[in-house]
């Protein structure tokens, strides 16, 4: 291994070479110089070496490394001709003062005409989309125009995805306000703001990495309509109904060169909890890249949190939420800028439900019948502050400091049998990060980047029990067992990648060192019982490590590509040391017109968290109690990927497919033991399981009749052992999947509809025993225009699974006259009034159906100006 880690040392101390500099400006026939020109150089193969767009006062600096001669150097901006120069390269590297005098378009009538309906044009590697082609002007928010574009997808929780990766950015005119909440942004902004929206794939903040390598992410931007800009603008709304239901928003905005901020406040109880648009706490590591920000979050351990059900947020959400979101960024100078948000959140919620729960381990089946009520505070406020600085070409720093607040309270009163239990937990948690960024470019060849970092995170928690069946494990008198729940941790390191390129090779080689150390403990007691034994944490751990890494990729032709990465790292973990192995090796084909294929192989090597490593019970719920282990393992898996994706934006067709397969060499799995009143769970080392997770979607807008189609899979294969007691291994196996269909119209007429079905299959197998639920939804909605000022939309869901029946039935009449600033709509919520609904879930060797209490119909009338 160690020859291996050197082979990729030598390579990349050899990718050192001269590189051709450019510089230029670029000016009307009025000799005034024209800003945001695309400038781009070419081989003779139309192979794209560098690119950038020119400054404020038309100045443009390209900087790339090529033995191919001539090479070509072209201009373009929208609404002028472009201009192409041939260069013959000779011993010179430095070229200056190549300049464009670009000359405005003159078209003919006909020919504006066809340009004024053009819904897609691409630009290198922008993609311009004007929204009011696939809109039907009964979209409310920019979420809504989103979820109708081409190449773009809205996931259910809000999270988007653009050319079939998750989005870097949601920018707006340029600047990154809200940063990982983009949701505050996409679920509040006024849909009828937006005039276009831009793909940018390939999309890279830092300048300097823009020099010396290609990124693969991908960002949006919204651009405004004109008058929009440069004013005030913004809208207040706010509604009251039946059953007391109630709504009040506002939002404001200035978009200046200098300064941008947006404003989101919202109060409401029609199910919309503002706690759902924040970032989510799961992090998505991509061990293929080289850059990312180290956070890490503290855990809690008593879920009664886990028990609300946001299932159709208007109709099973009972709510009393606050959102107030602030977003700004300044321009001190064009060196200097600043950027902060704020997020302050406050929900209330309930929900009634009754729920069976069932447990199949072996020969055996533990099942729980409950009736529950289920009450909720939570709290979050948030900050982060960024600055950018570039105080000359070679120079970038940045630095974002962030901080994270969570108090939350939950309870739980439920009846099981002829039992009374009681759950209340109170949870506070915060975080604070700060991340120090410095890019320098050493040469026209090579970039030295140094990340420095600083994380603390804490939570404490305390939960209270009140349940007969304790007593009966526990030789004491109390009714309330009580349990305390603490995680504490600081680390900070340093990172340090040297980044270099030639010709058609990129390196990059990394040093990176990190201290931290981290306290966990847990103690179930009662008022009179300090502690009981066997039912106790409290673990230190002192972790350090220090770790080398090299990435080498080959550029082919057409934006293909070799990739191999090495990652060793020494750990100290508590006295002892572990040595790490990463790696992995990519090959991405581009197909010319016919797609994109990307074939990957990871190979990880990880210690376990410290919650894996708790050796004594602690209560999960009133039933439940988790350990960890007192063995450390190497968590070892090898991760296998295929993908394939076509976006044609033109033509509005995409596919997007992939495979993913994991396979576990070491690491743990449930050893289980039950009686008939509680679930015991713990770990055991294994080299056992694997997964299969797969998905393929097809988008077609058929622009003739004015239709969009989309179909689409996604199936989940999981096996892994279960340990009975430590004495019996049964094999568990976990399927689920999901098909769906759907059609949705564009016609300039005054009906629009959308309708699709979908149907959900899942499946659990442990031993001899198996379970397995579907569920088919199948949904029509209808968008309608009575006259200049009046429109109805009818939203119609109907649910089969098992032997019930469910069918929902939303309206909306929204009153909007022509050239006017206010507005008028009424909501009728639960039309059929539906009292409940059967949820169906499993998960590992457990499964539940929940019975929950729906929103009864209420009706809300809002009025809504906008300014």
């Amino acid at each position: 291994m160690m020859r291996i880690f050197l082979l990729f040392f030598m390579i990349s101390a050899c990718n050192y070479a001269q590189e051709i500099r450019i510089t230029g400006t670029s000016y009307d026939k009025q000799s005034k110089p024209l800003e945001t020109v695309l400038v781009q150089v070419r081989n003779l193969q139309n192979e794209v070496l560098d690119y950038t767009y020119t400054n404020d006062s038309g100045n443009f600096e390209l900087l790339f490394n090529s033995d191919d001669n001539p090479i070509i150097i072209e201009a373009s901006s929208l609404g002028y001709t472009s201009q192409k120069r041939e260069l013959h390269i000779e011993k010179e590297l430095v070229i200056h003062d190549i300049d464009f005098i670009l000359e405005e378009k003159t078209e003919f009538l006909k020919e504006v005409l066809v340009e004024g309906h053009q819904k897609i044009r691409i630009s290198s590697d922008t993609t311009f989309i004007r929204v009011s082609q696939y809109t039907t002007d009964n979209e409310q928010t920019v979420e809504d125009i989103l979820k109708r574009l081409p190449g773009i997808e809205v996931l259910e929780d809000g999270s988007i995805k653009a050319h079939g990766k998750p989005i870097e950015s949601l920018l707006i005119e340029g600047e990154n306000l809200l940063d990982d909440n983009y949701k505050v942004l996409s679920k509040n902004l006024d849909a009828k703001t937006l005039e276009e929206v831009q793909i940018l794939d390939n999309y890279e903040e830092n300048p300097i990495f823009k020099q010396l390598s290609n990124s693969e992410k991908v960002a949006l931007n919204l651009k405004l309509k004109d008058e929009y800009n440069y004013v005030l603008f913004g809208n207040v709304s706010g509604g009251y109904g039946l059953k007391d239901r109630y709504e009040a928003a506002m939002t404001l905005g200035l978009l200046r060169k200098k300064i941008k901020f947006l404003e989101f406040s919202n109060f409401n109880n029609i199910g919309d909890k503002g706690s759902r648009l924040l970032q989510s706490e799961q992090t998505i590591i991509d061990l293929s890249q080289m850059f990312q920000k180290i956070e890490k979050k503290p855990f809690t351990i008593f879920s009664i949190d886990q028990q609300e059900e946001d299932v159709f947020n208007s109709r099973s959400v009972f709510n009393n939420s606050m959102l107030h979101s602030l977003g700004a960024s300044t321009k001190f100078n064009e060196k200097l800028t600043l950027r902060g948000d704020v997020n302050i959140i406050a929900d209330k919620t309930s929900q009634d439900y009754q729920a069976l729960t069932e447990y199949f381990t072996g020969n055996s089946r533990s099942s729980f019948f409950e009736t529950s009520t289920y009450a909720n505070k939570n709290r979050i406020a948030s900050s982060e502050i960024e600055f950018k600085f570039s105080p000359d070409a070679k120079n970038y720093f940045s630095n974002t400091v962030s901080y994270y607040s969570n108090p939350h309270e939950a309870s739980n009163s439920i009846i099981l049998s002829d039992q009374e239990i009681s759950q209340n937990n109170e949870i506070t948690s915060e975080t604070f990060y700060n991340h120090l960024e410095h890019s320098y470019l050493l040469s026209k060849t090579s970039g030295l980047y140094n990340y420095l970092y600083f994380g603390y995170g804490n939570s404490n928690e305390i939960a209270q029990i009140i349940y007969p069946g304790l007593r009966d494990l526990f030789p004491v008198q109390e009714n309330s067992f009580y349990q305390k729940v603490g995680n504490r941790f600081t680390y900070y390191g340093l990172q340090s990648t040297l980044i270099s390129k030639y010709n058609k090779w990129e390196n990059d080689l990394q040093l990176q060192v990190h201290n931290e150390t981290e306290s966990a403990n847990s103690r179930l007691f009662t008022e009179t019982q300090p502690n009981f034994e066997g039912y106790s944490n409290n673990l230190e751990i002192n972790d350090s490590f220090i770790g080398f890494s090299n990435s080498l990729k080959y550029k082919l032709k057409n934006d293909s590509y070799l990739k191999g990465s090495l990652a060793l790292k020494e750990r100290w973990f508590n006295n002892k040391n572990y040595l790490l192995n990463n790696s992995n090796f990519t090959f991405r084909h581009k197909l010319k017109q016919y797609g994109v294929i990307r074939l990957s192989y990871t190979y990880k090597e990880e210690l376990p968290g410290l919650k894996f490593l708790l050796p004594a019970y602690a209560i999960t719920s009133y039933q439940s109690f988790n350990s960890g282990s007192d063995e450390i393992t190497k968590l070892k898996n090898s991760i296998f990927s295929l993908n394939y994706s076509l976006y044609n934006d033109l033509k509005g067709f995409s596919i997007n497919s992939s495979l993913l397969h994991t396979v576990i060499h070491d690491g743990y799995a449930s050893n289980t033991f039950a009686n008939e009143n509680f679930i015991f769970n713990s770990l055991l080392p294994t080299s056992k399981g694997h997964t299969t997770l797969a998905n393929l979607a097809f988008t077609n807008y058929f622009s003739t009749l004015q239709l969009a189609t989309n179909s689409d899979t996604n199936q989940s294969f999981i096996r892994s052992p279960l340990f009975l007691d430590q004495t019996e291994e049964l094999s568990l196996k976990n399927y689920s999947g999901t098909y769906s269909f759907s059609v949705s119209s564009y016609f300039d007429k005054w009906l629009n509809f959308s309708s699709g079905v979908q149907y959900r299959f899942s499946k659990s197998e442990v031993g001899p025993n198996s379970n397995e639920f579907t569920t088919t939804k199948v949904f029509a909605d209808f968008e309608t225009k009575l006259g200049q000022s009046l429109k109805v939309n009818l939203n119609n869901e109907f649910y089969f699974q098992n032997n019930e029946e469910y069918f929902f039935s939303n309206a909306e009449i929204l009153f909007e006259p022509k050239e006017k600033r206010w507005s008028a709509s009424l909501t009728l919520n639960n039309l059929l009034d539906e009292k409940e609904y059967l949820i169906q879930r499993i998960s590992s060797f457990k499964s539940y159906q929940r019975r929950i209490n729906l929103v009864p119909a209420y009706a809300l009338l809002k009025l809504k100006y906008r300014f």
